[in-house]
């Protein structure tokens, strides 16, 4: 391969790495085994709630918008139902309310880290979801959440809407590989 192909091969590949950003990592934790039958994991009804700091964020419509989004497209891989409600609560149906405690977080688009890089500083969200019977309203079980991001990681460091898909796909994952009754 003559220099400048190389060159421009080599260039190619460090655009699409700087693009394409570093996967979010999640940091999870419960000490209960979550146990829910098998049917009740086709309904699943998520409810968001922050702290009084955070319903104040400016962007935490945005936040919640991109979580539920992240949310529906991990459950309808795993053949799920997900609705959003506005009020957690017994249902009286079968299925899995999952209540989102968001305690504190920083959004960063992926505009601001491309546009000003290290200088916007890190993107977090500290969570935790209480999983609940729908037909009772029994908790089932809580997990934690949390991820965060290094500025120093530059463009590829997991801005906000990579940081909740993360978390989207463990809430899943522990619903899907949780015992059935």
């Amino acid at each position: 391969m003559n220099p400048s192909k190389l060159s421009t091969s080599l260039s190619c590949a460090i655009a699409i790495l700087m693009l394409s950003g570093c996967a979010a990592s999640v940091k999870s934790g419960g000490t209960e085994a979550l146990v829910i039958h098998e049917s009740a994991k086709q309904n699943l009804v998520v409810n968001f709630q922050g702290t009084g700091k955070v319903e104040q964020n400016e962007d935490w419509p945005r936040l919640k918008q991109e979580w539920n989004e992240a949310l529906r497209a991990e459950a309808t891989r795993a053949g799920y139902n997900l609705a959003e409600t506005g009020a957690p609560g017994p249902q009286g149906k079968e299925g899995v309310g999952i209540k989102i405690n968001v305690t504190n977080f920083r959004y960063l688009s992926p505009g601001a880290r491309y546009g000003a890089g290290v200088m916007v500083g890190n993107a977090w969200v500290n969570s935790s979801a209480d999983y609940s019977d729908l037909k009772s309203g029994r908790l089932i079980g809580t997990r934690t959440y949390d991820t965060t991001s290094s500025a120093w990681e530059g463009v590829m460091s997991a801005m906000t809407q990579k940081q909740v898909q993360a978390i989207s796909q463990q809430i899943i994952s522990d619903i899907k590989s949780a015992k059935a009754e």
